[in-house]
């Protein structure tokens, strides 16, 4: 059966465990097409693989012979200070072979904060289109993790910043915060499904753009403009059932109908309305 990223987003994600929201993959595809179109080219990257649930897209997203870098702590878990996660290499490889391929995988086992950015560029092959920063979620960590990923960036790359909004992980907050206070080169342009996305300033506008247009009537995906640390965002969430309604004015007036029956119906039992003769 052929390994393919629609087959993973149909059909795969749900075998592997870990922490991705779904509705991060149809973004996902749209930065990639964006990217290529861009002819921004690079390896793709994760700090903190778990069992390979975000990476496994991003390695399928690769073409030819780009590589594609785990970075995790394992099986050194005495070194996962904050316990935000729980690698597991044999789990993650058997994942990544089953759902796509284990050609230009490269492994780094080890803490994040003390890979250098050249040793780190030099196991890419190269600067790195896709970053995903998803390690430890203590303030210092991210900031460092951040650093990393700007400092390995291709042009036009993304970085894809997990659990800055999550109450469980204030740290990430913390740390994220600083990295924008503190001379940062990149900048967020959309923000949804528990991660925010940064870029370098020249493209966040285009990014912004392409993931409005592709999800524009979408039944999947709402979009809305907001502001985050000063930065024009895009704000993406999954369309519910009462989302569908709002848009559908035959539905908004059978609800208020039938609101306004309910309310005269209570005012009758209470007393408080006449009945109709």
């Amino acid at each position: 059966m052929k390994r393919t990223f629609e087959r993973y987003s149909n059909v795969g994600y749900r075998f592997v465990s870990g922490f991705l929201e779904p509705g991060n993959l149809p973004v996902l595809k749209v930065l990639d097409d964006a990217q290529r179109a861009r002819n921004v080219a690079g390896a793709v990257a994760e700090i903190g693989v778990h069992h390979g649930r975000l990476f496994i897209p991003l390695h399928l997203l690769q073409r030819g012979t780009g590589k594609s870098v785990a970075i995790d702590l394992f099986g050194d878990q005495e070194l996962n200070i904050d316990k935000s996660g729980n690698g597991n290499l044999d789990k993650f490889t058997d994942n990544v072979a089953l759902w796509s391929t284990t050609d230009g995988l490269v492994l780094h086992q080890g803490d994040s904060t003390k890979l250098e950015a050249a040793v780190l560029t030099e196991k890419a092959g190269g600067p790195i289109r896709f970053f995903s920063v998803d390690g430890g979620h203590t303030a210092e960590i991210v900031y460092s993790d951040m650093r990393l990923a700007e400092e390995t960036l291709s042009e036009g790359g993304i970085v894809i910043a997990d659990d800055i909004f999550n109450q469980q992980w204030p740290g990430v907050a913390v740390g994220t915060l600083k990295y924008l206070d503190d001379g940062a080169k990149l900048a967020p342009f959309a923000i949804g499904f528990n991660k925010v996305y940064f870029t370098q300033p020249e493209f966040c506008d285009a990014y912004r753009a392409e993931l409005e247009a592709a999800f524009v009537g979408s039944l999947r995906i709402q979009t809305d403009s907001t502001v985050f640390a000063g930065h024009s965002v895009l704000y993406m969430a999954p369309v519910t059932a009462v989302d569908l309604l709002r848009r559908s004015e035959t539905a908004r007036s059978v609800y208020h109908a039938s609101y306004k029956q309910l309310v005269r119906g209570m005012q009758l039992v209470s007393g408080k309305a006449a009945p109709d003769r």
